[in-house]
């Protein structure tokens, strides 16, 4: 048959073609009518519309949006802001001495203080320090040119959702102090749960003539020594700070109402003797240089053993109790059976319902000549110092506050959703959210991360990468559906809430101790922890349940991004008219690996 007898096909639209108007006379008189208004969108199906995507905060979770958002999201401007002058979040902001990565919030072992897509083999120690993981952040902006998406010095002060247009509209402010507005379709909060720091509510801190610092914005020009410091807290922060300043200062006040477990390190079974830190070798450091294969198994196997701990935190469970009495007779040791400090400092509720805290020297060091513990709350500061719960006056020089920061997990700018909700109404003292990524009444708002997180499940870099996931599956829909706003269902989140609080009875975090994952009650819900495994989390997180989603389209016709018949493949010169004979679903075959599946069988009467 010559050419000129076959059929002509073409893959796109033909240009010449005239598109007909949609009350043009059609030859069918049935299709002479009109259908709700509805008009085509003449592009193929799943156009990707530009968006705006904000976030605030150039921390971890900033340059894991920025890093991936560059290689997988197209049609997409991204904005960061930042409050301070440099990337890098709380690891540019807690500095005070000690600090390490196991020390605020979420503990970093080596292979857990980077991202997975860029591993560093050059780290110096087993816990790194706060320097050392600020200069490897800050390495990775300038590598990847991460900086270029981030506007430094600038502070977001509210963000308002506008329902009709589908746009978060923020107000920030400049350098200089001068206000500006701006506007995205995607909202990120990145700027961290432990972020804005508190001093405690203790009337007549104005009086105290002394040195008042928090942990949080440690002075590093302050010269401690040979000074009678005081410090108020007994957390993470505190375990830290305590064993570093007291070989310096002249005489230090540990105020410690509460105790808490004091553990070997995370990660013990790859850590020094006992769960200790230790600096790499020379010769440690070329060979995860040279054999990345091995440097990157290393970093598997930790991590690995670091999501081995979920049935610890059950309060029924053998790992609970042997860990228990294993960690209560090492702190008697390193107390050194010193039957006052023992009664005081071991704690009488479940291991892990305070935040487990690694902490070298810390316990030996409170029976050092120089220190003076008082397991009393202060109540009172004085011109000279202050006055504890007994009414006896502790007269100091400093006063070093490791007190925490608000934990009720919103952002620390307004944010006013659906309907005029701020959102410190709508969490309130009880904050319910979606799987610690949304919230209900805050439509395209992500949390990095919200409440009832995996917030002591580890280190939280593989945690923001689930997020960023997670994220992106949702812009991606957003854009390709014709999508104005996603938003978490009050019964979504209402019937998570009680399985989180149900489940939670068996595990220690719910146990009566006072801990910030309980907003620092002793009785009260858990509001910071997820319950469940992190490799829990990250299947909940793998695929976006839609069904729990409230969904508004730009338009009247959801399907309008269905477009005029056409695919983006038909349209690509590189496109594969056969893509589907790919699918792995289409390639199984009979040599096909299989796997067990239960079938239904007859009823047997």
């Amino acid at each position: 048959m010559s050419p000129a007898r076959i059929i002509t096909t073409s893959a796109g639209p033909d240009p010449d073609a005239a598109i007909p108007p949609s009350d043009a006379v059609h030859e069918n008189e049935w299709y002479n009518q009109d259908f709700d208004g509805y008009r085509i969108s003449e592009n193929p199906l799943h156009t990707k519309r530009h968006v705006r995507v904000i976030c605030v905060g150039a921390g971890a979770a900033g340059l894991q949006i920025a890093y991936k958002a560059e290689r997988l999201l197209q049609n997409v401007d991204l904005q960061i802001y930042e409050k301070n002058h440099d990337i890098g979040g709380t690891w540019l902001e807690n500095r005070y001495p000690g600090l390490r990565g196991c020390g605020v919030s979420i503990m970093h072992t080596y292979p857990s203080s980077q991202f997975t897509w860029e591993r560093n083999p050059h780290w110096s120690h087993f816990y790194s320090s706060s320097e050392e993981i600020w200069q490897y952040f800050k390495d990775v902006a300038t590598k990847y040119d991460l900086e270029k998406y981030v506007q430094f010095n600038t502070k977001v002060n509210s963000a308002h959702w506008d329902a009709e247009a589908g746009l978060w509209r923020l107000v920030l402010t400049k350098p200089d102090d001068t206000q500006f507005e701006d506007e995205c379709n995607i909202l990120v909060n990145g700027s961290g749960v432990l972020n804005s720091y508190k001093y405690p509510n203790i009337p007549g801190s104005n009086d105290f003539c002394g040195k008042l610092m928090h942990s949080a914005v440690w002075d590093n020009h302050y010269d401690l020594s040979g000074k009678t410091v005081a410090v108020i807290g007994g957390g993470s922060s505190a375990v830290q700070i305590i064993p570093n300043i007291q070989p310096v200062v002249g005489k230090l006040i540990p105020f410690l109402r509460s105790s808490v477990w004091i553990t070997t390190g995370f990660g013990a079974k790859y850590a020094g003797p006992g769960g200790t830190n230790f600096a790499y070798s020379k010769e440690q450091i070329d060979e995860f240089t040279n054999e990345p294969e091995k440097n990157a198994k290393y970093c598997r196997d930790i991590e690995g053993e670091l999501n081995k701990r979920f049935t610890l935190m059950h309060r029924t469970s053998k790992d609970q109790k042997i860990s228990r009495d294993l960690v209560a007779n090492i702190m008697n040791e390193q107390l050194g059976q010193d039957p006052k400090l023992t009664k005081q400092m071991i704690p009488s509720f479940d291991l892990g319902c305070r935040r487990m805290t690694p902490g070298s020297g810390y316990l030996q060091s409170l029976k050092k000549d120089n220190v003076h513990v008082v397991n009393e709350s202060v109540v009172q500061f004085t011109k000279d110092g202050v006055i504890d719960e007994s009414g006896n006056e502790h007269k100091v020089d400093v006063v070093i506050c490791a007190t925490g920061f608000d934990v009720s997990f919103t952002p620390h700018f307004e944010v006013v959703g659906r309907d005029g909700i701020n959102i410190k109404d709508s969490f309130g003292a009880i904050p319910k959210a979606y799987l610690s990524v949304t919230a209900p009444k805050f439509p395209n708002l992500f949390l990095f991360i919200g409440p009832n997180g995996p917030a002591s499940h580890s280190s939280i870099l593989p945690i923001l990468e689930w997020h960023t996931r997670y994220l992106f599956q949702m812009i991606n829909k957003l854009q390709a559906e014709n999508i104005k706003s996603f938003e978490p269902k009050q019964e979504a989140a209402d019937d998570l809430y009680n399985h989180t609080h149900e489940l939670m009875k068996r595990l220690v975090w719910s146990s009566a101790c006072r801990s910030w994952f309980k907003q620092g009650k002793i009785h009260g819900p858990v509001t910071a922890i997820y319950p469940g495994s992190r490799l829990h989390y990250f299947e909940m997180l793998k695929d976006v349940r839609y069904e729990d989603y409230e969904i508004e389209y730009r338009t009247k016709n959801r399907f309008q991004f269905m477009g005029n018949g056409y695919t983006q493949t038909e349209l690509s010169v590189d496109g594969d008219p056969v893509w589907y004979f790919d699918d792995a679903f289409v390639r199984v075959t009979s040599t096909s690996t299989l796997h067990s599946a239960t079938f239904a069988r007859p009823r047997e009467f």
